[in-house]
């Protein structure tokens, strides 16, 4: 049977992510940076939860020179989409891993001798052949002070002595990860500081040239330029977003993503009727009531049950009852005395971001805080049935080299500097459709 229907038809909750803002997000990262180090763009989780070969493509045009991820498998997925740029491994592989990291030219983060052992064994079965007098790149992970991983501090000279000892590896970069950097109190932060330069002196007096240097995440970039060094590992930032006060950095960012969907149903409840499972909201007044059809399999969290707001019309609603699996619903009543009017089934609902007319924002951050968590774990959850559009005019240049380039005409892509930033600022009218995961 044919069916009319089109794919965007059968959607029930999108999100919309701005690529220009990564374009602009890179670039004001870049322009604060004081000690001329370079950026590595943290793409790890599907860019967030944004879109991982997307949001890596214009993190590199604005200006990025590698990408971050934790496995390997997202770093094969950059390669295969043609990318070259260095792909930095920050944190120890699975032993299986471990080839198939070292044929897709993966920098290995390492935490262990055992590590070093087995990535040397693979190198030089790999390395023969054609592939003769390759080595792979290694970033030895030091702990600080985080306490998940790395080398103790007096582990790190005897591990640096084994991998200048392999001739299939190469001793690239030392890093390490702060654990509070964020935090108002900055005691602990300076000394891993400290205690990470130290550990580079020490190696140096030994004869060991680190070429890549790097510990600041997003929050010490800003808050510690001391920390920044040769290289920062950006990634909260990329998105607009922050687990801090953004007065306490005075940087303006753009938010990438907006999330989506539509009222399913309408109905007139009286007053004293429950709603949702455990009859937690009872309606203190006759009530006009709006069922959305999104929940917790999409990321919607459900510990934002009648702790959050959604856009309808342009006015907030607030979220009532337990949030169930498919369904939120929403008391739309003051919207009846309101000049937009009672919603009607099919119409737009803004979950995160702002209404047409910007009268009303709804932040990752506030979802954050009403649901007790930080803002990464709001974009991270985003389920796979969540459609991802791709909109701006960095996203109109992928669908145009995607394009061409299966017409055989490949298209390259601009550098950053010839999008000016002011253009950026303007919205797009062509989204593209990508799917969750791309």
């Amino acid at each position: 049977m044919h069916s009319n229907i089109g794919d965007g038809d059968l959607v029930r909750v999108w999100a919309k992510i701005d690529l220009d803002a990564y374009v602009y997000n890179v670039r004001k990262v870049l322009a604060s940076l004081t000690c001329g180090a370079s950026l590595c763009a943290v793409v790890k989780a599907n860019a967030y939860g944004h879109g991982l070969i997307p949001v890596s493509r214009a993190c590199l045009s604005a200006g990025a020179s590698r990408l971050a991820v934790v496995c390997v498998r997202e770093g094969l997925e950059l390669r295969e989409a043609g990318i070259e740029a260095p792909i930095q491994l920050l944190g120890p592989c699975l032993p299986e891993e471990v080839r198939p990291g070292i044929e897709g030219d993966l920098t290995f983060g390492v935490s262990s001798e055992d590590e070093i052992e087995l990535i040397a064994a693979r190198s030089r079965a790999v390395h023969q052949g054609r592939r003769r007098g390759n080595r792979t790149k290694i970033h030895m992970l030091v702990d600080t002070g985080m306490g998940r991983g790395g080398f103790a501090p007096d582990e790190l000279w005897p591990a640096a002595a084994r991998i200048l000892a392999e001739n299939t590896l190469e001793l690239e970069g030392l890093f390490t990860h702060f654990s509070s950097a964020e935090e108002q109190d900055r005691s602990f932060s300076l000394q891993q500081i400290a205690l990470f330069r130290g550990l580079v002196r020490d190696l140096e007096e030994k004869g060991v040239r680190i070429k890549v240097r790097h510990a600041a995440n997003s929050a010490a970039a800003l808050f510690y330029p001391e920390s920044q060094l040769d290289l920062v590992r950006i990634g909260a930032l990329l998105h607009g977003c922050r687990a801090w006060d953004h007065a306490r950095d005075g940087l303006e960012l753009r938010p990438a993503l907006s999330l989506h969907t539509r009222v399913a149903h309408v109905g007139k409840r009286p007053a004293g009727w429950t709603v949702g499972y455990n009859r937690v909201h009872t309606c203190s007044r006759e009530s006009i009531l709006a069922t959305l059809p999104i929940g917790y399999s999409d990321g919607y969290r459900r510990a934002l049950s009648g702790r959050s707001e959604v856009l309808i019309r342009g006015r907030r609603c607030p979220v009532i009852g337990t949030i169930s699996m498919d369904f939120v619903v929403v008391d739309v009543t003051a919207l009846g005395n309101a000049p937009q009017g009672l919603p009607k089934v099919g119409d737009e609902v803004i979950l995160i971001g702002s209404d047409p007319l910007a009268r009303e924002r709804i932040t990752v951050e506030e979802l954050a805080r009403a649901s007790g968590t930080i803002p990464y774990v709001v974009t991270t959850q985003l389920g796979a049935k969540v459609e991802r559009r791709y909109e701006g005019k960095f996203a109109e240049l992928l669908r145009q080299e995607a394009e061409q380039k299966a017409a055989g005409v490949p298209l390259t892509l601009p550098a950053s500097n010839t999008i000016p930033l002011s253009s950026l600022r303007e919205e797009s009218e062509s989204p593209v459709r990508m799917a969750a995961g791309a």
